[in-house]
């Protein structure tokens, strides 16, 4: 396992490369996770959430795979695990290398940005009690993806909140965790008009 968890959007992004590179045609789940760490709950629902709001999640049934990742994440925050285990059938799920290295590129300008933006702040809303509610949230949100699936690129919606909650618990970023609050917020509401209409 990695002995260092990522601490900005960089970061990850390389882990990630390193790892597409590294693992010839596919890269599996086990591969990434070993990558980031076993106590990466913030690196991993980040991953979970930026691979949702790429290409990738455009393979039927994706989202749902991605959804699913994350209310197993986020469950074992929620309950206080020090470490994330992850079922075999799950780790051994994989995606095509190229895929994930045209994800990366895609993303190398967007995290320089974002990571010149994000900071530590509001740190309240990032400790353990927080990152509890944090997980619950995630769970609400990630339950919202397979309904919305069906509908052209409304995916990217629940995927979006995802990715900032990781993101807030890997910077410590307590305004962003507000941000991913309020996209968790228009991920229900698009649901619930979904469901009436």
């Amino acid at each position: 396992m990695a002995e260092e968890t990522p601490q900005d959007l960089e970061d990850l992004l390389d882990e990630l490369s390193g790892v597409a590179k590294r693992c010839g045609d596919k890269v599996s789940v086990r591969e990434v996770y070993c990558a980031v760490g076993e106590r990466s709950f913030g690196p991993l629902l980040l991953v979970a959430g930026l691979l949702g709001m790429t290409p990738v999640s455009a393979v039927p049934g994706a989202p749902t795979v991605l959804a699913l990742i994350t209310i197993l994440i986020a469950g074992q925050l929620l309950f206080g695990r020090s470490t994330l285990w992850l079922p075999r059938r799950l780790l051994d799920l994989s995606v095509g290398a190229d895929k994930l290295e045209k994800t990366v590129k895609i993303a190398r300008k967007p995290a320089r940005f974002v990571d010149r933006v994000v900071r530590p702040r509001l740190t309240f809303l990032t400790g353990r009690l927080a990152d509890r509610v944090v997980a619950g949230v995630c769970i609400l949100v990630a339950c919202a993806v397979p309904p919305l699936e069906f509908l052209p690129f409304m995916a990217f919606v629940p995927a979006t909140a995802i990715a900032a909650f990781g993101l807030g618990i890997v910077a410590r970023d307590g305004l962003l965790i507000l941000v991913a609050f309020g996209a968790s917020a228009g991920t229900l509401s698009l649901l619930g008009r979904q469901l009436l209409f």
